[in-house]
């Protein structure tokens, strides 16, 4: 750790050298979500020998909390509900005063509405290193949200991003922030992604055949997931294997939408609607394949959390997906709002009980050797001690 006395905005008392360095770890909820279980696996394995962590929410609210609360890291929630008003400048000063107080070093906010929220904040406190996340393609959002993360953007000292993807996105649309921009993608904690049930026992709680083919998609059922096309590519392929069962685990907006829409093609029988769920290793187990028919993705954490328990992908070529799957190797990219071409992958695959078996084992392997959390530990870790540095050099 470096010793570092004072930033643009504030000064700020360090520790001295030897001691931990204290980081503040901001989300927007403990919901499940990607960037929530990201955030989780961060906190749960970043070094307490290094780092002396506070967390920061805007709600202290969601399933994962039994995973964060029994660590013993302090949790601050600043319960913002607009940042329009007068309550969210109230929480804002509320927030500096106690980075200052607290004498943080590093700001690390990796939720959307967090980066808008805590990073001018961590910036007028003086805090020397200041970190914006950029975790979602920029054409999910509202041209508001786009100008609000512009901003947010601009305060921060980095931005952390989880793809390539994702840093061409930002860079093309913010102008010389290229340099400011560190690519951590997304990572697996792989003791977790063990099933607990034999495949038999699994699909009998389900009420699945044990000889049928299974495929899934995992998701929040929001528009840019596009799970109409998954429906149309299941109509496809029951037409062919018309034992197939399909297993859609998530929930949101569109989930009554979708079950409709599967009730209208008349394949309601043959897809499972699971909503949220906490048992996603032993769901995954379960399936042969697995589908992403997102219109738009950054690093999806699907992707990743299939891959970990061997299982190949089929998945729409967007965004950072090229990223993950190894045409031909993992799994199969396909166009996206294509069922057609999904169908035709699946079915290939269907077929082809070896080549499955073949991309699973290539897919753990590499998710083993590149993804797993530890190494993404030891990646942020060095970023937060290269960006203490950095800033401490030029005050």
């Amino acid at each position: 750790m470096t010793t570092c006395s004072i930033v643009r905005f504030q000064p700020v008392i360090v520790p001295a050298h030897g001691r931990r360095t204290r980081a503040m770890l901001f989300t927007d909820s403990f919901l499940h979500g990607g960037t929530e279980r990201q955030f989780v696996r961060l906190v749960s394995n970043l070094d307490s020998s290094r780092y002396n962590l506070v967390l920061g929410c805007l709600k202290r609210r969601g399933p994962l909390l039994t995973d964060v609360e029994p660590l013993g890291i302090p949790i601050i929630e600043f319960p913002v509900n607009s940042l329009h008003n007068m309550r969210a400048v109230r929480l804002f000063l509320r927030l500096v005063r106690f980075l200052r107080q607290e004498q943080v070093q590093i700001l690390h906010a990796m939720g959307f509405y967090s980066s808008m929220f805590a990073v001018p904040a961590a910036r007028v406190a003086g805090v020397p290193v200041v970190l914006a996340s950029h975790r979602e393609l920029l054409n999910v959002h509202t041209p508001w949200e786009r100008l609000a993360l512009n901003v947010a953007c601009r305060f921060a000292t980095g931005i952390v991003v989880n793809s390539q993807a994702a840093r061409e996105d930002l860079a093309a649309a913010m102008p010389g922030s290229r340099k400011k921009i560190e690519v951590l993608p997304n990572c697996i904690n792989l003791k977790e992604f063990k099933s607990r049930l034999s495949s038999a026992q699994l699909r009998r709680s389900l009420g699945l055949a044990s000889s049928s083919i299974v495929v899934g998609a995992l998701a929040n059922l929001r528009p840019e997931k596009d799970l109409g096309t998954f429906l149309l590519a299941a109509l496809a392929i029951l037409k062919r294997f018309p034992t197939a069962e399909f297993l859609l685990i998530g929930d949101g907006p569109e989930a009554n939408s979708l079950k409709q829409f599967a009730g209208d093609l008349g394949i309601l029988e043959s897809v499972h609607f699971l909503r949220d769920r906490s048992d996603v290793p032993d769901l995954l187990a379960t399936l042969d394949i697995l589908i992403l028919s997102s219109y738009t993705e950054s690093f999806p954490n699907a992707i990743l959390e299939a891959m970990a328990m061997g299982k190949p992908v089929v998945a729409t070529n967007v965004g950072g997906v090229s990223e993950l799957v190894w045409e031909g190797q993992t799994g199969y990219l396909v166009p996206p709002k294509d069922p057609e071409a999904i169908a035709e992958r699946v079915l290939g695959l269907c077929q082809d009980p070896a080549r499955r078996l073949q991309m699973g084992k290539s897919a753990r392997l590499r998710v083993e050797s590149e993804f797993s959390v530890s190494e993404l530990i030891k990646r942020l870790e060095r970023f937060y001690t290269q960006s203490l540095d950095e800033r401490c050099a030029v005050t």
